[in-house]
């Protein structure tokens, strides 16, 4: 039996499909490449946006069309709100967020009998126990109640559930030892780790990772900004393995377009949590989320925000121009941006945060020509080894072995754009 898994969306999606994979292993399937004669094909949905949608839809087509015979099976975002319409595309079976965890159960009944018990499942059992490369996602946490006015993963993904930490300690120390070295924590709404179980919280969890056996560098998936309180800094801060280095969900620089949003913070709270941050962990570093050109987001605005992100001294920004969804509450709302204004406004950001990266990137060129930074071996390819420094800055090496899975101390000696150059 052979079977192949595409995914699109978020790390949450890319972690669940390596779970689903790891099950149909166990249940003798050979993993081809999407695309690959096989008998069943499973699609891994987004629907975060319209356009997500969009690619959703193309691929269930694609997938009936060019992939005979084989059973396909959606599952993810999109599936569970849309669920008629997956079937309508084509697809054989539709499986909601809840049952992922029996995706190859399914698989394996429908290839060898043609017929699967298809039943909701009161919480999903993913996870992971051979990572495919040195960084590995662990899943924490699914679901979110922020209800954001432009964002329809609520009703995706239900409310906030936590994974026992004792469950994410363990699949932790199974990935480490099968030579996983750093791990991602990840989820939905990773900052809301621990709303529903007793004396527990994110900060709590780390504590626990940190001592795992073999794991020597920590990550965190998306944060909303309010989880940088004090609290959290102050317990991080003591941690052996945690990166420094926070990916904010910011969203905006401006306070009236986050009222809009329905985000529960301001931008200057945003920045005084970055500063705190900062004067708790040394050289800590930030990337972000922007949406610009939500509706009513005046010009005033939007410089706001330009204003904001210059202050903030983002290592990498992601600017997302708004994007329609249906079922939003942003959606009905009134003054809608066109869409040459938003684009307009993405690029001239983009174009602003293009300097702020240059100058930070140029320091940090020069703070580590003699102090080492340390990077993750993460592909070696033509004498090259690729990685991640420590505050997820990408980072070439010349070397003449592979050095995949290794840490290894770097000095740097020049950047192209945004890629660092070293030499061990």
């Amino acid at each position: 039996m052979k079977a192949s898994v595409c995914t699109l969306g978020c790390r949450v999606n890319q972690y669940e499909s390596d779970a689903i994979a790891e099950g149909l292993r166990a249940r003798g399937f050979t993993l081809v490449p999407y695309g690959e004669a096989c008998d069943v094909v499973i699609l891994n949905t987004c629907t975060v946006t319209g356009e997500s949608d969009r690619k959703s839809r193309q691929l269930i087509r694609r997938t009936v069309r060019t992939v005979p015979g084989a059973v396909v099976i959606v599952t993810g975002c999109f599936s569970q709100i849309s669920p008629q319409a997956a079937a309508a595309l084509g697809a054989d079976v539709v499986v909601g967020n809840e049952d992922k965890g029996r995706i190859a159960d399914i698989a394996y009944t429908l290839v060898s009998t043609g017929a699967a018990d298809i039943r909701t499942a009161v919480c999903d059992d993913l996870r992971i126990t051979t990572p495919r490369r040195a960084r590995a996602y662990i899943k924490i946490e699914d679901g979110c109640e922020n209800r954001c006015a432009y964002c329809i993963i609520p009703a995706a993904r239900g409310q906030v559930r936590s994974r026992p930490a004792a469950q994410v300690v363990s699949e932790v120390a199974t990935v480490a030892s099968a030579g996983c070295c750093e791990v991602i924590l990840t989820g939905i709404e990773t900052g809301s780790y621990g709303r529903d179980l007793e004396n527990m919280r994110l900060e709590m969890l780390l504590e626990q990772v940190d001592k795992v056996p073999g794991i020597r560098r920590i990550a965190l998936g998306s944060l909303d900004p309010a989880v940088l309180r004090p609290s959290f800094l102050e317990r991080a801060s003591t941690l052996s393995h945690l990166l420094p280095h926070f990916h904010l969900s910011v969203q905006s620089g401006c306070t009236k377009t986050l009222h809009r949003m329905r985000r529960k913070y301001t931008a200057e709270k945003v920045l005084e949590n970055m500063t705190c941050a900062r004067k708790r962990i040394p050289g800590v570093t930030f990337s972000a989320d922007v949406i610009v050109g939500f509706p009513g987001e005046t010009e005033e605005d939007f410089l706001e925000t330009v204003a904001f992100c210059k202050s903030a001294r983002f290592l990498h920004l992601h600017i997302f121009p708004y994007s329609v969804r249906k079922g939003t509450e942003a959606a009905g709302m009134p003054d809608q941006i066109p869409a040459p204004e938003k684009r307009r406004r993405g690029a001239y950001l983009a174009a602003v945060q293009k300097e702020v990266q240059d100058a930070l990137l140029d320091r940090y060129v020069r703070e580590h020509e003699t102090r080492p930074v340390y990077v993750l071996g993460e592909k070696w390819e033509r004498g090259i080894t690729h990685g991640h420094t420590e505050h997820f800055v990408p980072c070439e090496i010349p070397t003449d072995r592979d050095c995949t899975g290794q840490i290894l101390p770097v000095y740097l000696i020049g950047r192209k754009d945004s890629v660092l150059k070293g030499k061990v």
